[in-house]
């Protein structure tokens, strides 16, 4: 059991890394949206935060499968850590959701890109002018994604190493 045990720890660190890593592309290029004029280099931007799309909802469901069962396993659940650890995780990917959608889906639609609604693919349609385009991509709330996601992790982290209550 203490095998398995250590085994799971071993693959919650790895999911989170690969998490981080993969989702870190579009946190880079969310950055580096904020100052892009050239629509061919945006779209290209855009896409790359696709591609891993696949590579970081996997492995944030490894993460928390994972972490469930070594809850279980630790005896931990029923501690208000573990509790508080779940809700902070939902919160965070909730409002991250929010931001992440309300913003870069439309933005696509705005700038003459294929884009999505609810999942269902949409072909480009005329974009709005160069100084629109400017406009929205300087309306983007880079940072405040970045701490969300980011301090989110920390307390994830501080929560699972200190156990506090």
């Amino acid at each position: 059991m203490a095998t398995l045990y250590l085994w799971l720890k071993f693959i919650h660190v790895v999911a989170a890394f690969t998490f981080l890593m993969g989702h870190g592309v579009a946190v880079a290029l969310s950055f580096q949206l904020k100052k892009e004029t050239d629509t061919k280099r945006i779209e290209a931007m855009f896409d790359l935060s696709a591609t891993m799309w696949p590579v970081y909802i996997l492995s944030l469901l490894v993460l928390l499968l994972d972490g469930i069962l070594i809850s279980f396993l630790g005896h931990y659940w029923g501690r208000a850590w573990v509790w508080t650890s779940l809700v902070a995780l939902v919160v965070m990917i909730v409002w991250m959701f929010m931001i992440g959608q309300g913003t870069y889906h439309p933005m696509r639609r705005k700038l003459g890109l294929p884009y999505m609604i609810r999942g269902d693919h949409f072909p480009p349609e005329p974009a709005v002018p160069p100084a629109e385009q400017a406009r929205l991509l300087a309306e983007t709330k880079p940072w405040e994604m970045l701490i969300i996601g980011y301090g989110g992790f920390i307390l994830i982290a501080w929560l699972m190493m200190f156990k506090p209550f």
